[in-house]
C-alpha cells in the first residue's frame, strides 16, 4: 500500500512539473522591466490558469540587436524563430518587422479593447491589421543632473538646439543609434523638426559636445546619474525612472519646447509563436489596467512596482483613472496636448540607411570630429561658417532618398559606408 502511495506521489509531482507552460521573449528593455513583470505575471498566471508559466527573457544588447538576432532566426523562410513575443523597441521597428512579415495578427479582447482607445493625442497605439499594440508611450527629452549643471554653472536646456551649445562642451553622452532604436529616434525627430541641412548640423555640434557615443542607451543614463556628464539626450522612461527613486532636486528632465513627440512602444506576437495562447496571455497581461499600473506608480507603492520606478506613460485609461494622485508623473496622453507627430513611414523607410550615416559621419570618426568642433567652439559664439561647413551632412536628402532602395546591396551599402567615414575623416582634419 504505501509502495503504491509513495509511486502515485511520485508521479504526480512528475506531472506536475511537466505541466508547466512556456514563454519565449525577445527584448530590448532594461533589466528593471523585466524583474518587475516577469514575477507578477507568473504570479497572475498561477492564479488564473491553475498553471505555472516559465518566463525565458532574451535580450541581444538592444533594439537593432535584437531584430538581428530576429532575422537570423526567420532566414531560409523559416515558419517560426522559436520565439513567442517581441516587446519594446519604438513604433519604427515593428512597422519594420511587420514589413518582414514577421509578425501575426492578434484581436484583444472587447472588455480590454474599450479600455485601450484607438489613438491618444493624435497617435495610433495598435497598427489597423492588429499586428501590434502599444504597450506603453515615449517621450524623448534631455535628462540632466542638477548638481553638476549648478556645479559647472550651467543653464538647463529647454530645446535640442540648445545641446548644440559650446557650453556644454564635453559634458553630453551620446548612444550610437546602430544599438539603439531610441537614439535613432531622438535622431530622426531632430531631422523632422529641423530639416535636413539644419538637422544635420545641430546632431553634428550635439556629437562634438558628446563626450563618447555608448553601446547602451541607459548608459548615458548611468553617466548622467553619476556626474560623469550633466546631460544626455534620453527617452523619457529612462529619466523619469531615475528621478522617481532619486528625487526631483538632483535630477531634471524636459521636453524639447515645440519638439515633443509621442511615440508608442509596441508588444508582438511573432509569426509561428511556438507558445501562441501563453503569447496572447502576456499581451493581455501587460494591457490590463494590473499590468500598465505597474508604469505608472512609484516603486513601494500598493499595486506598484516592487524594485524600480518605470516611470512610463501607460495606454490603458482606467490605469490613469486608478491612479489618479498617485502617479511618479501627472502627464495623462489622453488628457494632454501639444505633442507632434513623427512620420513614422518616413522614419521607418530611412532607418538603416539613416543610422549608417550616422555611424560613418558622426560616431566612427568621433576623435576627429571632436577635435574640429574644440577648434571652432572656442568662445560662446561659433563662427557661422565654420559651423556650417563643420555641420554640413555628406549627402543631400534627395540622393540620400535614391539609397534607400539600393541598401540591401552588400556590396553598394559598404562601399558608400567606407567612402563616408573616409570623407567625414578628411573634412574634420581640414577644420582642426
Amino acid at each position: 500500500m504505501k509502495s503504491w502511495l509513495l509511486a502515485s506521489t511520485l508521479l504526480c509531482s512528475s506531472v506536475s512539473a511537466w505541466a508547466k507552460d512556456t514563454l519565449v521573449i525577445l527584448s530590448p528593455h532594461r533589466k528593471s522591466i523585466q524583474e518587475e513583470y516577469v514575477p507578477l505575471f507568473t504570479e497572475y498566471y498561477k492564479k488564473k490558469f491553475n498553471t505555472d508559466v516559465d518566463v525565458q527573457w532574451l535580450d541581444q544588447g538592444g533594439t537593432s540587436d535584437d531584430v538581428r538576432f530576429l532575422r537570423a532566426k526567420f532566414a531560409n523562410k523559416s515558419k517560426s524563430s522559436g520565439v513567442d513575443i517581441f516587446w519594446g523597441g519604438g513604433t519604427a521597428t515593428f512597422l519594420e518587422l511587420q514589413r518582414d512579415g514577421f509578425l501575426d495578427s492578434y484581436q484583444l479582447p472587447a472588455e480590454l479593447k474599450t479600455q485601450v482607445p484607438e489613438k491618444a493625442a493624435g497617435i495610433p497605439l495598435y497598427d489597423k491589421t492588429h499586428t501590434w499594440y502599444a504597450s506603453a508611450m515615449s517621450s524623448f527629452g534631455v535628462f540632466f543632473n542638477k548638481k553638476i549643471m549648478k556645479m559647472d554653472g550651467l543653464p538647463a536646456p529647454k530645446t535640442w538646439q540648445d545641446l548644440g551649445s559650446p557650453a556644454y562642451n564635453d559634458n553630453i553622452s551620446l548612444t550610437d543609434p546602430r544599438r539603439s532604436g531610441s537614439a535613432n529616434t531622438m535622431n530622426a525627430i531632430v531631422l523632422q523638426t529641423m530639416g535636413w541641412n539644419r538637422g544635420w548640423e545641430l546632431l553634428t555640434t550635439i556629437a562634438g559636445n558628446a563626450r563618447s557615443f555608448t553601446h547602451s542607451s541607459t548608459d548615458p543614463i548611468k553617466a548622467v546619474v553619476s556626474g560623469d556628464v550633466g546631460l544626455a539626450m534620453a527617452i523619457d522612461f529612462y529619466a523619469l525612472a531615475k528621478i522617481g527613486d532619486l528625487g526631483p532636486d538632483n535630477l531634471g528632465f524636459i521636453l524639447p519646447e515645440g519638439q515633443a513627440v509621442l511615440d508608442p512602444d509596441p508588444i508582438a506576437i511573432l509569426k509561428g509563436a511556438p507558445n501562441r495562447k501563453v503569447a496572447e496571455r502576456f499581451v493581455e497581461f501587460v494591457l490590463s489596467s494590473e499590468g500598465q499600473k505597474l508604469l505608472l506608480l512609484p516603486k513601494g507603492a500598493p499595486q506598484g512596482p516592487k524594485s524600480s520606478s518605470l516611470g512610463r506613460m501607460a495606454v490603458n485609461v482606467k490605469a490613469y483613472e486608478e491612479t489618479e494622485g498617485k502617479r511618479i508623473s501627472p502627464d495623462n496622453p489622453f488628457t494632454q496636448t501639444g505633442f507632434i507627430m513623427l512620420d513614422l513611414e518616413r522614419a521607418t523607410k530611412m532607418q538603416r540607411v539613416f543610422n549608417d550615416l550616422v555611424g560613418a559621419s558622426l560616431v566612427d570618426p568621433h576623435e576627429d570630429l571632436k577635435k574640429a568642433w574644440k577648434k571652432i567652439a572656442k568662445g560662446p559664439v561659433v563662427d557661422p561658417i565654420l559651423r556650417l561647413a563643420f555641420g554640413k551632412p555628406l549627402v543631400s536628402e534627395e540622393d540620400f532618398m535614391k539609397l534607400v532602395d539600393k541598401w540591401d546591396d552588400e556590396v553598394v551599402r559598404n562601399q558608400t559606408i567606407n567612402a563616408w567615414v573616409s570623407a567625414s575623416r578628411e573634412k574634420y582634419k581640414s577644420l582642426q
